[in-house]
């Protein structure tokens, strides 16, 4: 049993490192962001761009948290000018496929949203937060660069009027 169990424990020890996640750690990026906003009540559509910033941790090939902060201006025709700013923290789950130059990541999101709007012309805001879903995916090179591709869905009220937020953004960033 001994002569069995010893070259087991000694290989298993071995592979461990080859089973190493290259994919843990945190990373930082910045980007573009666009956000169209529909009011179903006005049935009016808007749209704003701006940058993204976006910290995030990914703990292995397929879970990872995010925390990102858009900010983006646009305007309500030639109405008024207007900024949004959103703030996120959400979880990406989906599989790191590992190819031969780069990694890509395929995911879905499940997160929290803050959104806040400012028109020029009223001198108003509204804000609200709800819980919100995406989906994107994310491609490593190299050991310390990545480009994120994504999709935000956020459901909101303002007045008590349903408000939908889409938002996209595309990343690029340093993996540490």
């Amino acid at each position: 049993m001994k002569i069995t169990l010893t070259p087991l424990l000694v290989a298993s020890l071995i592979s461990a490192p080859v089973l190493a996640n290259t994919l843990e750690g945190h990373r930082v990026g910045l980007g573009f962001s666009k956000t169209q906003t529909e009011d179903v009540f006005l049935n009016y559509d808007y749209d704003a761009n701006g940058l993204k910033l976006e910290y995030g941790y990914d703990f292995n090939n397929i879970v990872g948290l995010n925390v990102s902060y858009n900010k983006n201006n646009g305007d309500y025709g030639y109405i008024a000018e207007y900024d949004a700013t959103t703030f996120k923290i959400d979880a990406d789950i989906g599989y790191a496929f590992h190819l031969t130059d780069f990694i890509i990541k395929p995911y879905g999101v499940i997160g929290f949203a803050s959104y806040k709007e400012e028109d020029s012309f009223f001198q108003g805001d509204w804000k609200d937060s709800s819980l919100f879903l995406g989906m994107g995916a994310r491609a490593y090179f190299g050991k310390h660069f990545y480009s994120d591709l994504r999709f935000d869905f956020i459901n909101l009220k303002e007045a008590g009027d349903d408000m939908f937020i889409d938002q996209f953004s595309i990343t690029v960033g340093y993996k540490f």
